[in-house]
């Protein structure tokens, strides 16, 4: 309803915009703009109910059908064997993997011993993962049997959910474990060739810009993101200038304006230039898988042409406006996609904000109106890139300056590159000069783009991680920053002359400024939170102080090779703890530093830690590369002994730490025996923090005497039956017991034994198994816990 309802408030601006620009309108009426004419504006406005009326009925249409497509993937239970008849519309490539994306007029699945047979028929988006395709063309229609499910979602904030992203796009259910069983011979030869294009693009683009510059251009020209270098993407990201690797006006403008414009002059007609280039232009967008931003440019440059054709002037805002409306129509997601409403909000910037900042600040230096562009874009694309990535590259607006006009560069010269070795590939394949000589420019200027990335990475402040933010947050922004610019050419403008006037308008928009400021502080989530993220089979902890001191205990895995970079690192920048204080290290299993070893190696990931703490008597030989990073880093190591104590924060807000075991006295030789116990306190309650430790060093701990009782207990050793013993658990008495532990692991954690003890305790048990990441919260009114799934 919430997709229906914005389809229908984009309607009637649709139509005014369209009634004020008439661009999209011009087979209604062959009377230039402004025309008064009665009947012609009788015609407009019967017209314009016609468009609402159209859009409403398409918009309710297709988002039933999209409700009832999310039903039926609502209605799979993990992975099910079942069949699907359809006709494939795409076929990508993704490392060794290939993905196949159908139309589905068919599926069925379930059908087992207690299982009822689920049949669907109705078109719908299905994604399969197939290892080769064989002879798979596009618009083969094909009848295969496969294990479907939906898409994975998250199980921690800020991690990418995969789910949510193919939900936008149409796609509720997806495919693995292919078995074809009958497949047509006919098949779409545009789609084939423009497949076979690509592919055969590819291969030259790696061939001749190196697998590094050629993965970026082939992101850039030809929409394949699967193999782009790691560390040149996170650079560009951290820098506010990954909107490059998109394809966009950028590209549609190069490629189909100028492409318009010379065949406009060869050929002396409007009608026919425009024609072929459209259809050059549709067939690229197809070819490059017809992102949401290269539809959008599609749609604006076709309205632009049409417009030039009937000797009409394009409207920014109707244009943007008829590509949002047709765009949702066919796919109604896709408003909630981050890549649209980024899209269209740049495009938005330049047209109001830029608007005005261009009469606040008239000026003829190229260099100062394209700084004011660049900053109306900022204002506009800002607060959707904190809301979606959680950080705010300061520097982009001045990196934009000097990137973006060598964009056109790197496309046309790529463009020609390719074209040549495709057109003659005898004479070019071996002449390493000519090749060498026409990616000389494109390399150039990528080196460039990273030598101005890694300096303003080492400037102060060069991205501000700011944590998750509301929606609320975003409107209230939106509207303060267009508020303030009406006032501000108020106040500037020749009817505001009088001084009175001029001040109250000033005063309002700083009254509006300071209202916007105070509300988005006071917004900021400052809540005091242990989040026990799901690692898999790990631990991996993060306590935010709602002073800003941010701490880690553990943090790594055995079952995720790269846990820190698709676990933590998102984790920590949804909290706004790019900058962690403390991380804590029980001992040196895999399972517990694999993720704390990324972020310290890896000097793109945004994280910075300050201070390494470790147990002076624990399982020190196994740590012995963590504590090498650590002091390549810079990091401060810290050695805590059993019996010493940590405070952060201030007054009723602060943090205590208390360091439990191992101390000197421990004669225990386990590495999992010799883990650090913490013990954390804060406003009267507490958290005891275990990593893997067994009986016998939970034996060894109660011997000591000190303070064991806490709140909530993180259960060690992932639940093992050999940690948690009735004795241990009856010296701390939790209220709530917590297992870090991955699904389906090799070693049955949690164990039944220990969930009986648990249970003979009267702790409540929460696993990561089955609610995702687990976030405490305490606060002055007690403890409240949520899982993330």
């Amino acid at each position: 309803m919430l997709i229906i309802g914005l389809i229908i408030l984009a309607a009637p601006v649709l139509s005014v915009y369209m009634d004020k620009a008439g661009t999209a309108m011009f087979f209604y009426s062959g009377k230039a703009h402004g025309d008064k004419d009665r009947k012609n504006r009788i015609v407009r406005c019967v017209l314009s109910m016609m468009i609402f009326g159209m859009i409403l009925l398409t918009g309710y249409m297709n988002g039933c059908a999209m409700s009832k497509q999310e039903r039926l993937a609502e209605e799979l239970d993990g992975q099910q064997p079942g069949g699907i008849e359809g006709k494939v519309y795409e076929i990508r490539q993704s490392g060794d993997e290939w993905r196949v994306y159908v139309y589905a007029e068919w599926i069925t699945f379930g059908g087992g011993d207690s299982e009822e047979t689920v049949e669907y028929r109705g078109r719908s988006k299905v994604l399969l993962y197939m290892e080769d395709v064989g002879s798979l063309k596009t618009g083969m229609k094909l009848t295969l049997s496969c294990s479907l499910s939906r898409p994975d979602s998250a199980d921690n904030p800020g991690e990418f959910d995969a789910r949510e992203y193919y939900s936008h796009k149409g796609i509720y259910i997806v495919g693995k474990d292919i078995s074809i069983l009958e497949c047509g011979e006919d098949y779409s030869r545009i789609g084939d060739s423009l497949f076979r294009l690509r592919i055969k693009s590819g291969e030259i683009t790696d061939s001749v810009f190196g697998e590094t510059d050629g993965s970026v251009i082939k992101a850039m020209l030809l929409g394949d993101k699967s193999g782009i270098d790691r560390d040149t993407k996170k650079l560009f990201q951290m820098n506010g200038i990954a909107h490059i690797l998109a394809i966009s006006g950028v590209h549609i403008a190069i490629i189909g304006m100028t492409l318009f414009g010379v065949l406009r002059r060869l050929t002396g007609s409007y009608m026919a230039s425009g024609i072929m280039a459209i259809s050059v232009i549709v067939l690229y967008g197809v070819m490059t898988g017809m992102a949401s931003s290269t539809v959008r440019a599609m749609i604006m440059m076709v309205i632009s042409v049409i417009g030039q054709v009937k000797g009409r002037s394009p409207d920014m805002l109707t244009s943007a406006g008829t590509a949002s409306v047709i765009q949702a129509l066919i796919d109604p997601g896709i408003i909630l996609d981050a890549g649209f409403q980024l899209s269209f909000a740049a495009v938005l910037g330049m047209a109001v904000p830029g608007a005005l900042m261009k009469k606040l600040i008239p000026t003829k230096n190229k260099v100062v109106s394209t700084l004011v562009m660049n900053l109306a874009i900022t204002l506009a694309t800002g607060p959707l890139v904190i809301f979606y990535y959680y950080q705010f590259p300061l520097y982009s607006i001045f990196l934009n300056l000097l990137i973006v006009p060598l964009v056109s560069v790197i496309i046309f010269v790529s463009i020609v590159v390719i074209a040549a070795m495709l057109i003659f590939p005898g004479i070019l394949q071996g002449n390493e000069m000519a090749v060498g000589i026409g990616a000389f420019p494109v390399k150039l200027i990528l080196a460039i783009y990273r030598q101005l990335c890694e300096w303003a990475m080492k400037l102060p402040f060069y991205s501000i991680n700011t944590g998750h933010v509301s929606v609320m947050m975003i409107v209230v922004f939106y509207m303060a920053m267009v508020g303030v610019l009406i006032l501000l050419v108020r106040a500037k403008s020749a009817d505001c002359a009088r001084v009175r006037r001029r001040m109250v308008c000033l005063c309002a928009a700083v009254i509006m400024t300071l209202c916007c400021v105070c509300y988005e502080v006071a917004s900021f989530d400052r809540e005091f939170r242990v989040v026990f993220m799901d690692v898999g089979q790990g631990d991996g902890i993060l306590i935010r102080s709602g002073m800003g001191v941010n701490i880690l205990i553990d943090g790594g895995s055995s079952s995720s090779n790269k846990v820190g970079e698709y676990v933590m690192v998102p984790v920590l920048k949804f909290y706004g703890a790019a900058h962690v204080d403390y991380a804590f290290v029980t001992h040196g299993d895999k399972d517990h530093v694999s993720g704390i070893q990324y972020l310290l190696s890896d000097t793109n990931s945004g994280i910075r830690i300050d201070n390494l703490v470790v147990p002076m008597y624990g399982d020190i030989e196994n740590m012995g590369e963590l504590l090498e990073l650590a002091e390549k880093r810079g990091v401060n190591i810290i050695y805590m002994d059993g019996g010493s104590q940590m405070s952060c924060g201030k007054d009723a807000a602060k943090v205590w730490l208390n360091f439990l075991h191992p101390s000197e006295k421990t004669d225990i030789k386990d590495a999992n025996d010799l883990s650090a116990v913490i013990r954390l306190e804060y406003r009267g309650y507490s958290v005891l923090f275990t990593g893997d430790l067994g009986e016998d060093g939970e034996r060894e701990l109660i011997s000591e005497g000190g303070d064991l009782s806490a709140d909530v207990l993180k259960v060690g050793h992932h639940g093992s039956r050999y940690s948690t013993s009735g004795e241990f658990l009856r010296a701390v008495d939790p209220d709530l017991a917590i297992i870090s532990a991955g699904e389906n692991n090799r070693y049955g954690h949690p164990h039944g034994e220990t969930l009986e003890r648990l249970d003979a305790c009267g702790a409540d048990v929460m696993s990561t198994i089955d609610y995702g990441a687990i976030c405490v919260e305490i606060t002055d009114g007690g403890i409240s816990v949520t899982g993330y799934r």
